[in-house]
């Protein structure tokens, strides 16, 4: 049952490895975009593109801690123990990087815009770091 349940975790982590691709590259591309008129187009095209994945992308994540959680609790219990700072500045940027995609559409003042806009692009920088140093953490036998 151990192998089932592995092979789900895996794919689980596929999944939101490849999607994730899209989700945090857009925050790459929207904090090289430009200024208010020249980019405006790029930013329309990450919208456009990012809407349909950004919400699946943490259905993905909280899918693969729920499975690590209930298939293989010592397991979680280690990594999470060992690597919770950099799990939880990532958890951190996960919000912020939502709240900043979420909320940027609807404020009206350019100003509220490259706020919301810097949020979301800083944070899409920095979530992945932390999810890889965490990974690396892990790998090399940290965890």
């Amino acid at each position: 049952m151990a192998a089932v349940i592995a092979v789900v975790l895996l794919l689980a982590v596929a999944a939101y490895a490849c999607a994730g691709g899209t989700d945090y590259g857009a925050g790459f591309w929207d904090l090289t975009a430009g200024g208010t008129e020249r980019g405006k187009r790029p930013r329309w095209l990450i919208d456009h593109a990012m809407a349909p994945v950004w919400e699946v992308n943490n259905v993905w994540l909280v899918f693969v801690l729920v499975i690590m959680w209930t298939g293989f609790p010592v397991l979680f219990q280690t990594v999470f123990s060992a690597m919770w700072l950099p799990l939880a500045l990532a958890a951190v940027g996960l919000v912020l990087r939502g709240a900043g995609f979420a909320l940027r559409k609807p404020v009206r003042r350019i100003a509220g815009r490259r706020l919301y806009g810097a949020v979301f692009a800083l944070s899409s920088l920095l979530t992945p770091f932390f999810l890889g140093a965490a990974v690396g953490g892990i790998a090399s036998g940290r965890a």
